[in-house]
């Protein structure tokens, strides 16, 4: 499925389109799947499992050494479409939320990955406010709003080739920088270039 999805677009993809990618008959693929929608529902359940693994097992990381900016910039790349295997997830995502839009049942699926991802990334700001790594002038809930559609607005211009992946990730590099306390200039007085001396 997400071989499909990464090649031609899961929404256009049928269960025949599924049956003949994985080899079996269309019969086996409706024992599990009586419907298409039934199939995107599993697919972005599934995905959602994989990337709550994936962060769960960086936020145990961010817990013992790793700092939290270097982790939201890891999750940030997990997330953007940079290569098949994160494209292929990213259509199937996208797939999703066109159809859940007219099904109700879908959207709830689609609300409640939100959801948490938006508490985890809410907690980790919090957590590098009280480490001193990020300002704590911050409001955890509007910035893991706003890096959230920051890399979601991202990953739909990587996906339709009008961002360069490279200038994707500085954009988000700069942006956990800004959210990080200001430098101090050197001693002896000297300011870095475009700084001012206090």
């Amino acid at each position: 499925m997400l071989r499909l999805a990464g090649r031609d677009g899961l929404d256009r993809a049928t269960l025949r389109d599924v049956a003949a990618e994985a080899g079996s008959s269309l019969g086996s693929v409706q024992h599990y799947f009586r419907s298409k929608d039934e199939m995107l529902r599993y697919v972005v359940r599934h995905l959602g499992e994989r990337v709550t693994e994936r962060i769960l097992h960086g936020m145990c990381e961010v817990r013992g050494t790793s700092p939290v900016r270097s982790f939201l910039m890891s999750m940030a790349t997990e997330m953007l479409p940079l290569d098949d295997r994160r494209r292929a997830e990213r259509r199937a995502g996208r797939a999703f939320a066109t159809r859940a839009v007219d099904v109700p049942e879908l959207i709830e699926e689609l609300r409640q990955g939100d959801r948490w991802l938006h508490e985890r990334v809410t907690e980790l700001i919090e957590q590098g406010q009280r480490d001193g790594e990020l300002r704590p002038e911050l409001d955890p809930v509007h910035d893991a709003t706003a890096l959230l559609a920051m890399i979601d607005g991202l990953g739909g211009d990587l996906l339709l080739g009008v961002r360069d992946p490279g200038d994707a990730l500085a954009a988000i590099r700069y942006h956990l920088d800004r959210l990080g306390p200001p430098q101090q200039p050197p001693r002896g007085g000297r300011v870095p270039p475009g700084g001012r001396k206090s």
